[in-house]
């Protein structure tokens, strides 16, 4: 939902039971280890939609 978004990358945050809330602090931690930038927002088929931009980060 789009009023979780702005913690979607904090340690420890997960909206499911299983989850432990790591995934997308790692990939946060590893994009900016890199100098890239990642970004959610909503995807037009529905769900979240990742952004990543850098330099390489488009292959």
């Amino acid at each position: 939902p789009p009023e979780l978004r702005s913690r979607i990358f904090d340690t420890g945050f997960s909206t499911g039971t299983a989850g432990i809330g790591f995934g997308l602090t790692i990939v946060s931690n590893v994009v900016d280890a890199h100098g890239w930038t990642v970004s959610v927002g909503e995807s037009a088929a529905g769900g979240a939609r990742f952004e990543f931009t850098g330099v390489g980060a488009g292959g």
